[in-house]
């Protein structure tokens, strides 16, 4: 029993079950009360966690990246830029020549938005005029490529097909 001073109960805990019990609660009832308050929220917390993914969408609370949020086919399409060397032999470009970014989706995207636009040579003239610092590139390509992904991830050849949008010489004055 918790000392008290005067007849005052001074033990708030005394209190609150004083309160309890004259609001016709027992103690046990009132844990229990809260064990099913508790779970009930839990459930309702579980249960929306999980609807985005058995509905198949990427939606509240769980939307994280929508890019990643659908499945994707065997097959992708990528925009790229080759440099060609004096034997023929296509070698890769870095971003900073491909692009104004160090980022490979925006460089992507201004090759696709190039193509689209009907400004594929054009591109391709700029990217040469970058690539004049490398002696080795005689020229410049601009492709889509097919690919079959599951073939890429198990280091398989994937090219499927190959479209050359645009071609054109590296300038010779700066090599």
């Amino acid at each position: 029993m918790s000392p008290s001073v005067g007849g005052v109960i001074d033990d708030d805990r005394l209190l609150a079950s004083a309160t309890i019990v004259t609001m016709g609660w027992s103690r046990a009832q009132l844990q229990l009360e809260r064990r099913w308050f508790r779970a009930t929220i839990l459930a309702v917390v579980v249960l929306l966690l999980s609807l985005p993914v058995v509905r198949d969408e990427d939606d509240f609370p769980l939307s994280t990246y929508p890019m990643y949020a659908t499945a994707r086919g065997d097959e992708v399409s990528l925009v790229t830029a080759w440099g060609r060397d004096s034997n023929g032999q296509r070698g890769e470009l870095g971003l900073g020549i491909i692009g104004s970014s160090d980022d490979p989706l925006i460089v992507a995207g201004e090759l696709r938005s190039s193509i689209r636009a009907g400004e594929v040579a054009d591109r391709c003239r700029e990217i040469a005029d970058r690539a004049s610092v490398d002696s080795s590139i005689v020229s410049i390509e601009i492709a889509t490529e097919r690919h079959d992904v599951v073939a890429h991830t198990l280091s398989r050849p994937s090219l499927i097909t190959r479209t050359v949008h645009a071609e054109c010489p590296v300038p010779e004055n700066d090599r």
